[in-house]
């Protein structure tokens, strides 16, 4: 159960957060994390570069680290816009000019975001060691790259017109999409235009009220979707593992692949249950995190008491409940505690004497502490209780 996760989006489309990726680390056994500049930039600006190397060192993380950044490109032309699938990269800045270096590249995004000169050099060499780095334009995803394959699947009328409502839905939040909707691609080779009656310009204002920075929507802002989709499902076929990204990238890798994701989603759906089981209305590990109420350096002294919890996370099977498995295991107290007291120090003593004569002669001074690890021993609630919601509501530590 919980044995391995990919990690590229957070659940509401942006980059991957410090709490989903806390999360992660305290319920899977190993944890791969496919870094991008963006999501990068946030993670030094909200835990700093060095607790992400700690992040990184850790014996269960792995981490992919992709230059390019997808896009759709849009050029106006007298016949009206054409789009067409990219890949960019960061190449440099007109105050230290062309970039060339991946490491470079690293040393200027610490610069700009408070690191000194020598400093950011030095962990940019450490990052460099501590991820692997990949492309999506050469073969190593896709024989030819992604942006041929992502092409193709804009051929596919029926897929897009499924696909392009999800994403038109998922922009427009609360407000409705047209009865009668379309998003309808014509291919020009490497290019394309879009006939749509999406209300783009309803779309602008709805985001722009969530983040006045976003620049205006438009039928590439679909488009553009549909190749994170895409990109997502090469990852999650190549990677394997449960694959977390963003709900939207999901729902549309499901109409090419819906057993792809079958995985995640019921971990996905145990994990929510039994926060809701253990937790009580308390707001998840993620979400303490993310919003500032404790620091990643608190989160990784609740990790080193996790030991205990992820291994027996680990001893489940994939197809039991979580929340079974914890509620089973938290009341079974077995036959051992209604054996009374005198006939079970009578039954140990005897076992282990018969192993060792000397231990069982010790015994009568310890045996209230044998006898109370015999009949409780650890239990994954005992974890709850002292490390988990005090975590997340330091209140109950005062209760």
């Amino acid at each position: 159960m919980f044995e391995r996760v990919v990690l590229r989006r957070s659940l509401d489309g942006p980059a991957i957060t410090a709490g989903e990726i806390a999360e992660a680390l305290l319920f899977y056994q190993n944890t791969h994390i496919i870094l991008d500049r963006s999501s990068l930039i946030g993670l030094v600006r909200t835990i700093g570069m060095r607790m992400l190397l700690k992040v990184l060192a850790l014996p269960d993380v792995n981490a992919t680290y992709i230059e390019e950044t997808t896009a759709t490109h849009t050029q106006q032309t007298p016949s009206g816009p054409e789009y067409s699938l990219i890949l960019f990269r960061f190449a440099g800045h007109e105050d230290v000019g062309l970039i060339k270096s991946g490491k470079g590249k690293i040393e200027y995004l610490l610069a700009s975001n408070g690191y000194g000169k020598t400093e950011a050099r030095n962990l940019a060499d450490r990052f460099r060691r501590s991820v692997r780095y990949k492309r999506l334009s050469d073969d190593y995803y896709v024989q030819g790259g992604v942006i041929p394959l992502v092409r193709g699947d804009l051929l596919d009328q029926e897929y897009v017109a499924k696909a392009a409502r999800i994403a038109a839905q998922d922009f427009l939040g609360h407000h409705s999409l047209p009865a009668n909707f379309f998003f309808d691609v014509h291919s020009l080779g490497e290019k394309f235009r879009v006939t749509t009656n999406l209300d783009c310009d309803l779309v602008s204002r709805i985001q722009k009220a969530k983040d006045p920075n976003v620049g205006e929507y438009t039928p590439a802002s679909v488009a553009s979707a549909l190749l994170n989709a895409s990109v997502g499902l090469v990852f999650a076929g190549h990677y394997g593992g449960d694959f977390y990204t963003s709900e939207t990238e999901s729902r549309i890798i499901d109409l090419r692949q819906r057993y792809l994701l079958h995985r995640f989603r019921r971990d996905r759906s145990e994990l929510g249950k039994f926060r809701e089981v253990t937790l009580q209305g308390s707001p998840s590990v993620a979400e303490t995190i993310n919003r500032g109420d404790r620091s990643f350096e608190e989160f990784f002294e609740l990790l080193s008491s996790a030991q205990k919890f992820k291994h027996w996370i680990k001893s489940k099977s994939p197809d039991e409940s979580l929340v079974a498995a914890y509620v089973e295991d938290i009341t079974a107290i077995g036959w051992l505690s209604r054996v009374p007291g005198k006939v079970l120090r009578y039954v140990i003593g005897a076992a282990v004497g018969a192993i060792n004569p000397v231990a069982s002669l010790a015994l009568s001074a310890g045996d209230s502490f044998f006898l109370e690890r015999l009949t409780s021993g650890w239990r994954p609630n005992h974890f709850i209780a002292s490390h988990v919601k005090p975590f997340v509501d330091p209140e109950s530590e005062r209760d």
